[in-house]
């Protein structure tokens, strides 16, 4: 690789490592308002919204992955078998490939952490959500319960007031 399109390549990859981290962080803080709409407030119109939030950062991000195939097309990587060219990670792989970078190891830990991070509170926003709608399931279930036995006694004859 040339000099010029080296530094090309490591610019525009330290371009979308910056911007999937400030989509990621946003993502985070978003998942952080699901789960008080969840926990705290039982608000499915928040949660709703937050939901459809979430879904716009998601498509950026799918977005921001259509950037990194095209960068690693223009620098010669072939991207069909990803996991047999960047066994590790391609946060590895870049890091090979620019070794004295100062910045990038920092951009790449941070990318890895924001991640993580994601990952273990949507866990937890799924598991929270999870136990919302068990718990609206079981109101419904005592309603339609009660719904039937007031028709029962109706039925037979019985009074409601």
């Amino acid at each position: 690789m040339q000099a010029n399109s080296a530094n090309k390549i490591l610019s525009q990859a330290k371009e979308l490592i910056s911007r999937e981290i400030k989509l990621c962080r946003t993502l985070r803080a978003m998942i952080s308002v699901e789960l008080e709409a969840i926990v705290l407030d039982g608000d499915m119109d928040a949660l709703y919204d937050i939901l459809e939030r979430k879904d716009d950062i998601i498509s950026q991000l799918q977005l921001l992955a259509d950037g990194w195939r095209d960068l690693l097309s223009d620098a010669g990587i072939d991207t069909s078998n990803a996991n047999n060219n960047f066994p590790e990670g391609f946060g590895k792989y870049l890091l090979t490939l620019y070794p004295n970078d100062a910045e990038l190891p920092e951009l790449i830990q941070e990318s890895r952490e924001i991640a993580e991070s994601i990952i273990k509170a949507e866990d937890e926003a799924v598991y929270e959500l999870d136990k919302l709608s068990s718990g609206l399931r079981g109101q419904m279930a005592a309603r339609v319960h009660g719904r039937n036995a007031a028709a029962s006694y109706a039925r037979m004859g019985g009074s409601m007031i």
